[in-house]
């Protein structure tokens, strides 16, 4: 069996309403969205565009999930909840 981590993007259109002071200059909104001081009320998924992809060993794999929530977890653990078999 081979594995293979595949990268990816997720994209969203977002809307967010934000209120500012009369006396701020207008493109000062923008700051609120970015440092994200503003909650969204919309959301429409976009889809993924692909990145790349590569080939992986056991070592290989647990490199790629080194410091995320599965990193103490067991190279079959992973592989078992991950990996879907394609046909």
């Amino acid at each position: 069996m081979k594995y293979f981590v595949v990268e990816t993007v997720a994209t969203y259109h977002m809307k967010y309403l934000v209120a500012q002071p009369d006396h701020h200059q207008s493109e000062w909104c923008l700051d609120s969205v970015v440092c994200e001081d503003a909650d969204d009320f919309h959301q429409n998924y976009l889809g993924e565009q692909v990145l790349g992809y590569k080939e992986v060993d056991d070592k290989q794999l647990m490199s790629e999930v080194e410091n995320s929530y599965v990193a103490e977890w067991g190279v079959d653990q992973i592989k078992e909840v991950f990996a879907r078999v394609v046909k």
